[in-house]
């Protein structure tokens, strides 16, 4: 018998167009794996993280537009070399790599459909 244990959590993210989301992903930040259920439900993973979306381009204009930009927190392990391949894919850093009083360290960048995503590792 299995032991009772918490092991991820992951949004289902509203998104602008599926197919664009998934080509973004794929394309732009390396992810690979992608799958669809019908034309508006799919995901996409690269090593062990997983994102899932919904396409509900109404529901992304309330929580992504001019005045706020929803924040996701991404952990990985050696940020400097995500941020590195992440520059030569020419993705647009909007927060620098900076290392936080805590000891983590983290940077940026808005995806396609206006998710603030904080790319973070921390000290440990």
């Amino acid at each position: 018998m299995k032991e009772k244990k918490f092991i991820r959590s992951n949004p289902h993210l509203p998104v602008i167009n599926l197919q664009s989301t998934i080509d973004y992903y794929r394309d732009t930040l390396g992810f690979y794996d992608e799958w669809t259920f019908g034309d508006k439900d799919g995901g996409i993973r690269r090593q062990e993280m997983r994102l899932l979306f919904a396409e509900d381009p109404e529901f992304v204009s309330h929580i992504n537009n001019d005045q706020h930009h929803l924040p996701l927190l991404w952990f990985v392990d050696n940020i400097e070399e995500v941020l590195a391949e992440w520059k030569t894919r020419k993705i647009e850093i909007v927060d620098v790599l900076r290392t936080h009083p805590y000891g983590g360290k983290e940077f940026a960048f808005i995806d396609v459909n206006g998710y603030y995503i904080r790319v973070a590792e921390s000290k440990e």
